[in-house]
């Protein structure tokens, strides 16, 4: 089903060019605001889009921009929902899916501060709850806002970038692609996979075990 929607949404930017940046505005922003990323497939949209990208269907440099515009907007958004209706109501309205994770982002955050608003953005089960822990522990405006630019800067290409790789390697292979390019190209493909299979519990583990240094598990430290 998800494949299915995800291929009728790039059908639809693909004839509709022109709204490209606006609607990957509105992803970015629904995949940074606190709980909806966990609700809306934006990850799988935004590849979409970057796959168009890299196709040469669509002009890059808005669809960036407003990739990061949008992921900004939703984390300051999440972060001043937060400050206004205060940690009461926000452990109240959470699903109870989302609890757990939230308790332990407050307790990181309340440890580390601008750091776990930049880290927060990459970590998938924190990204949905990040602005709203930072906004719950009364994190100063400028110190949550400069995290929240910077590591969208760096967010929005590398959540386009696999798409638009994606784009680009089936546009230089044309409709009668070489065999032994297809090859290479698949030979390249699995080695980087590997390669990010291998690297990836490594970094986690490594940004996890430095984030929960002194902090407990999820569960604890807050009800």
């Amino acid at each position: 089903m998800l494949e299915d929607w995800t291929t009728a949404f790039e059908a639809w930017v693909r004839a509709n060019a022109d709204l490209a940046a606006p609607v990957t505005f509105l992803i970015a922003f629904l995949e940074s605001f606190p709980v909806v990323s966990i609700v809306v497939p934006s990850t799988a949209l935004l590849l979409a889009v970057g796959a168009l990208v890299g196709s040469d269907l669509v002009a890059p440099v808005p669809v960036l921009l407003a990739c990061i515009a949008g992921g900004i907007l939703g984390d300051a958004a999440g972060y001043w929902l937060a400050r206004l209706v205060g940690p009461y109501a926000v452990r109240r309205r959470l699903p109870k899916s989302c609890r757990r994770i939230y308790a332990w982002s407050v307790v990181v955050f309340q440890r580390w501060g601008w750091w776990a608003v930049f880290i927060g953005r990459f970590l998938g089960p924190m990204r949905a709850v990040t602005p709203l822990a930072a906004g719950v522990v009364g994190m100063r405006n400028w110190p949550f806002q400069s995290a929240n630019v910077l590591s969208a800067i760096i967010w929005a290409p590398l959540v386009l970038m696999p798409g638009s790789v994606g784009g680009w390697l089936a546009r230089q292979l044309g409709p009668e692609p070489d065999p032994l390019a297809i090859g290479g190209l698949l030979a390249g493909a699995a080695l980087l996979w590997l390669s990010y299979q291998r690297l990836r519990p490594v970094v986690r583990a490594a940004v996890k075990a430095r984030l929960e240094r002194g902090v407990p598990p999820p569960g604890r430290g807050l009800g």
